[in-house]
Order: C-alpha cells, then structure tokens, then sequence
C-alpha cells in the first residue's frame, strides 16, 4: 500500500484557446530590471560591431540566452559581471573584434563601451560590473592601435559604413 497519492499534472497550454496565440511568460522582477539597467548598453557595445537591425536581434537573443542562465548567473558574487562576461562570450561567438590592441578581453571591451559607444567611465563600469576605478585604469593603460584607423579600413564588408576614428589615449570621455 501506497502512503503517498499523486495527482497527474496536466500540461501546460500551448496555446491560449479562445486566441490562439502562445501563453505570456512571467519573467524574474529581477531579470526585468536588469534588462531596464542594460540593454541600451549591451546594445551599444553589439552596434559597434553590427549593424544596427543584426545588433538590435543578437542583443534580443543574447538576453533571451541570459534569461535561461538567470538563476546561475544572480548565484554568482557578482551577478552583473557574470552577465556581462555571459553576453560578451555568446556576442564574440557570433562577431569579429574590432582592430583593437588589448592586453586582456575587459580592457577591449571597456575600450569599446567608452570610446566607440560613448558610454562614462562610470556607465561602462556599471556594464561590466567592474568599479570605475578599474575601467579608468584599464583605459589608460590602453594604446591606441597606430596601423588601423577606423573600423571601415579593417573590416571594408561591415554593413555600417560609417568610419569612427579611434581615438587615442588623450581623447578620453569621462
């Protein structure tokens, strides 16, 4: 004899009855703020390396890859980083770099925030999940590269055509 009774589950509905279309997902108040906090960010950094509509999906889909890592991604002692480190492995699978020199992975992507997207010290900080003090460093350490100048001279096939020049380590935003 059984102790326990279980009651069958029914399944979910994959489709609304009277409508048709696929039920709404709730997502985590947590990741929606995130994705209030961020986008705009993420998607500058994907704009510099697409155009604007491929840059407008990969950032959809790469937060669509975020949410299904959410609950790995806010158990991490710094969630914000971790997503970052997330979006920018899943965005560079899909993307080539940019004719920057860097001396590691963070110093390029807080040269690209900063000085191709034009987000703050403090803006590309809170992208990364890094202190400002840190992405000031990591900008000042950076030099600029000296044989590409724009990122149409390197990649001549990007859809966005517009050249930006570089700047150097004297034209800094703050």
């Amino acid at each position: 004899m059984s102790l326990t009774h279980t009651l069958p589950t029914p399944p979910l509905p994959l489709a609304s009855p009277s409508t048709g279309q696929a039920p709404a997902l709730r997502l985590p108040p947590a990741f929606e703020a995130f994705y209030g906090l961020h986008h705009a960010r993420y998607l500058a950094y994907a704009r510099a390396h697409l155009d604007a509509p491929a840059a407008a999906t990969a950032v959809r889909e790469a937060f669509g890859d975020l949410v299904t890592h959410w609950s790995d991604i806010v158990s991490r002692l710094n969630p914000t980083a971790e997503a970052w480190d997330h979006f920018t492995r899943w965005l560079n699978a899909r993307t080539r770099p940019l004719p920057l020199h860097a001396d590691v992975g963070l110093q390029y992507q807080a040269v690209v925030l900063h000085h191709i997207a034009g987000c703050s010290i403090t803006a590309t900080a809170d992208a990364t999940g890094q202190d400002p003090s840190k992405i000031r460093y990591l900008l000042g350490s950076w030099t600029r590269p000296t044989a590409v100048t724009s990122r149409t001279e390197a990649h001549p096939d990007t859809p966005d055509r517009q050249a930006r020049a570089l700047p150097g380590p004297g034209d800094r935003r703050r």
